[in-house]
């Protein structure tokens, strides 16, 4: 009997109610956090893909600040909404976001059309006021002065210039005529060629008259050709595919209004596994043909460089000019 006694296993002694506790409210923080996390990635993914539609915003980088924060880098039409409010639908609030956008003036936007509209009826308004206040100005000016300032307003007014003078201010100052505002090329070349011969007087400045075919074709050329299209987001997917499609139209609209002929392009890599970059170059390119309606023939062979291991995988899509 005391030999049975002896070999019957020691009763376990119960663990303390205060340690029950503590494991389960730590196992509760824990399941929390995971939870926590999950819900804030679904709610920056929801926002981003919101903030990539957009027509007048542009996400050009996502950066993180500590282990909640995040830095957005970009591109922002006045008239489009803040990236502030389409942040804060998503519950994404100021203490968990920086957000740094560089003002631009989008094209091929619902804004530009706003934009366009308001230009117009800023003409219109001109138009009306000068016309007024030439009948009231003419009374006190000389024969000649009223010569010149009639011709002026024929310069403005007439058929001649007509797409000119929606983006050009010109100003009598200190004995000569200042031109102010942005062409494309051949309209600009036409209206400092010809517009002299509609004055009497005075001469024409056009040190601000900008050529808005090399203002607005060197931006984007910058733009397009300085993005590594390899990057990717914090989804894993590319993150600039969509943005150069855009500026790829914009640059194509550029050399429609500049009278040039549409330019080819050439992807170009550097990589150590030369079979699975193409893969990817393959992938990038159908992407811009499909999201800018390019004709795949504008593509040239690209142009893959092999590395070492230590060396940085990247890709850019550079423009080639077509000889005219």
């Amino acid at each position: 009997m005391e030999e049975a006694e002896e070999a019957s296993p020691a009763k376990r002694t119960p663990k303390s109610t205060t340690y029950v506790i503590g494991s389960a409210c730590l196992a509760a923080l824990i399941l929390g956090m995971t939870l926590f996390l999950l819900v804030r990635g679904f709610q920056w993914r929801s926002a981003l893909a919101d903030l990539r539609s957009e027509p007048g915003i542009e996400i050009l980088s996502v950066e993180r600040l500590g282990f909640f924060k995040k830095r957005l880098r970009g591109l922002k039409d006045p008239l489009a909404p803040t990236a502030e409010s389409i942040l804060t639908k998503h519950n994404i609030g100021p203490g968990s976001a920086e957000v740094l956008l560089t003002e631009y003036h989008s094209l091929n936007t619902p804004y530009a059309v706003a934009r366009t509209e308001k230009e117009q009826a800023r003409f219109n308004e001109l138009k009306t006021s000068l016309t007024t206040a030439l009948g009231e100005f003419a009374k006190s000016m000389t024969e000649k002065r009223e010569t010149d300032l009639e011709k002026i307003t024929q310069m403005l007014f007439e058929a001649r210039f007509p797409q000119a003078m929606e983006s050009v201010d010109i100003h009598w100052k200190k004995g000569e005529w200042l031109l102010k505002g942005e062409l494309y090329a051949p309209a600009r070349a036409t209206l400092i060629e010809e517009a002299p011969t509609y004055l009497v007087e005075g001469e024409l400045n056009i040190e601000d008259l900008v050529d808005l075919t090399e203002s607005r074709g060197s931006s984007l050329r910058e733009q397009i050709q300085s993005t590594n299209l390899l990057a990717v987001d914090i989804d894993g997917k590319t993150a600039h595919t969509g943005r150069i499609a855009r500026l790829l139209k914009d640059y194509d609209e550029v050399c429609e209004h500049s009278n040039l002929p549409f330019p080819r392009y050439r992807l170009e890599a550097q990589a150590v596994d030369r079979s699975a970059i193409r893969l990817k170059l393959d992938a990038i390119r159908k992407q811009l043909i499909d999201n800018a309606s390019l004709d795949e023939k504008r593509f040239l062979l690209d142009s893959i460089k092999t590395i070492s291991d230590s060396g940085e995988v990247k890709a850019h899509l550079f423009i080639v000019p077509t000889p005219q």
